[in-house]
């Protein structure tokens, strides 16, 4: 016992303290360290992903602006023809006119790269703007909406308007196989129905602007 007490006699507390908070001191200097390159990193992914979803809506606005004002003419094109066929005074050169118009479509590549990259990355909760967060989720349920539309259109063109257009009308010749065809129910209704799926596209896509426009200003301000 007096041995234990002469070898804890012997124990330079002063020392042992210093060394213990010198310890202290490298461990939450460690901790601190290690949780502030977590931070920084974070801080850059999500700066990579703001820049990421910024060039996005950006190419979507170009894509956006362009097929509106292609569909505006096109429906601008169309109603006097659309008055034609209600009144049943449809000319036999304003119908092959009306041929061109519905043998093509196309659509838009809307960029959702980014918003795909974080999602399957699980990174979502890396944006801690919530709000900037809601507006990115919102922005891309209306570019899914965006996306259905153009599909039904895609299948309302395969469906009904090419095989009309391949079984009333010579393509070559430009000639109807019936003198009369374009005067028909199958015709306006052929017709007419392109015709909404235009004006539900645009409409489709006037929203989705407005919303691009939106999430731009958000991504700005969070960028600077």
């Amino acid at each position: 016992m007096n041995v234990i007490k002469k070898n804890i006699s012997k124990i330079n507390w002063s020392s042992l303290s210093l060394e213990l908070i010198v310890v202290f001191l490298g461990v939450t200097a460690g901790f601190l360290l290690n949780n502030w390159r977590t931070e920084q990193q974070q801080q850059l992914l999500e700066q990579k992903y703001i820049s990421g979803f910024l060039e996005d809506v950006n190419k979507n606005i170009n894509e956006l602006q362009q097929s509106i004002n292609s569909d505006s003419l096109w429906l601008k094109r169309a109603v006097p023809i659309i008055k034609s066929l209600q009144n049943k005074s449809l000319a036999a050169d304003s119908a092959k006119a009306v041929i061109q118009m519905v043998m093509t479509i196309s659509n838009i590549k809307i960029n959702t790269d980014t918003y795909e990259d974080i999602t399957n990355s699980g990174n979502l909760n890396i944006i801690n703007d919530f709000d900037l967060k809601a507006t990115i989720v919102n922005y891309n349920g209306v570019v899914k909406g965006v996306e259905f539309i153009d599909k039904f259109f895609y299948e309302y063109f395969n469906s009904f308007v090419m095989p009309f257009v391949f079984e009333e009308f010579d393509v070559l010749n430009q000639e109807f196989y019936k003198p009369y065809a374009y005067k028909s129910g199958s015709f306006s209704n052929m017709f007419a129905g392109y015709y909404s799926m235009v004006q539900q596209r645009k409409a489709a896509y006037k929203e989705l602007l407005d919303k691009s426009y939106a999430l731009k200003l958000k991504l700005e301000a969070f960028n600077r």
